[in-house]
């Protein structure tokens, strides 16, 4: 009987002590859920990727291809069709750049981060569109030639994907040569997004494009890539680390030979945003982009992002 009473009594002390540790462990992994709710969350990402951490960018490009062709397939069905304007007027967008040439007050050019490129011919009262032909809308940088209005590039590929909304990279760059009315593409599909475009003042075939890369993951085709040739041909003449892109570029007007450019390190996974770093750095070049010394003097150290 003792041995009896003795046993139950280790049972109730077990069930006890068992049910203390449920109570002290479910808060523990209430708090572990709670973190991972924080974490970033890039569901539209992941929803393209699934099951990769990465977006095939063949795939993409094909998606990109069947949505265009169905776009004119539609418009070839609708041709005969009467539309009014309904609405809504008031939904916007990001604009990533406004260009105007300095010679023509009265032409505008806008880039969205995700519509394309609009224009406008008297000051900016109208707009139409001018590059939904292109594969991707997604707009990271327009320039026109100083020295010519109607040569225009345009990068593709919006360099400051946020978290709220973003683009999943671009598709190169494009260039017209009647003020933007037919665009041809000039390749560099690979760089992901455009972070800003120069073209040489006295020589619009002199062009450089700075290259954020892919949003997401490292990549060797970030920096800078100039073209001697109207954009038949690209070279690669700054790179820093598949994790550093380059975000700026400016050319100085009276001396072209002297550029400068600026690079970001961003590192962003499906749980991780990293914005800055010890690469993070502004270079210069006095001989048309060939070499690209590291400017130290007086900026910040690379211990200061460490």
């Amino acid at each position: 009987m003792k041995k009896l009473a003795f046993g139950l009594v280790l049972i109730v002390m077990f069930a006890l002590a068992f049910s203390i540790y449920n109570h002290m462990a479910v808060p523990a992994e209430q708090e572990k859920l709670a973190e991972q709710e924080k974490a970033p969350n890039n569901w539209f990402f992941q929803q393209r990727a699934f099951p990769y951490d990465h977006i095939n960018q063949e795939a993409y490009q094909e998606a990109l291809m069947q949505a265009s062709a169905e776009r004119r397939s539609y418009k070839a069905r609708s041709a005969q069709q009467s539309w009014k304007f309904a609405g809504c007027i008031n939904i916007g967008g990001r604009i990533t750049d406004i260009e105007m040439h300095a010679s023509d007050q009265q032409t505008i050019y806008a880039g969205a981060a995700t519509g394309g490129v609009f224009k406008s011919t008297n000051a900016g009262t109208n707009w139409f569109p001018v590059f939904d032909a292109a594969l991707s809308l997604s707009i990271g940088d327009i320039a026109i030639a100083p020295s010519n209005s109607k040569i225009l590039y345009v990068g593709t590929g919006e360099a400051n994907g946020g978290g709220g909304s973003t683009t999943y990279d671009g598709l190169g760059v494009y260039k017209s040569t009647d003020a933007g009315t037919t665009w041809n593409y000039t390749g560099l599909d690979e760089i992901g997004n455009t972070g800003r475009i120069v073209i040489n003042p006295k020589d619009p075939q002199n062009v450089f494009v700075a290259a954020m890369g892919n949003l997401y993951g490292k990549t060797p085709d970030r920096g800078i890539y100039r073209t001697t040739d109207g954009g038949s041909t690209w070279k690669k003449v700054l790179f820093v680390s598949d994790s550093t892109g380059a975000i700026d570029i400016v050319i100085n007007p009276k001396n072209p030979d002297t550029l400068y450019a600026a690079v970001w390190e961003r590192v962003r996974t499906l749980n991780r945003e990293t914005y800055g770093g010890a690469s993070c750095n502004v270079y210069r070049s006095f001989d048309g982009g060939t070499t690209w010394p590291v400017l130290t003097n007086g900026l910040p150290p690379a211990s200061a992002y460490s």
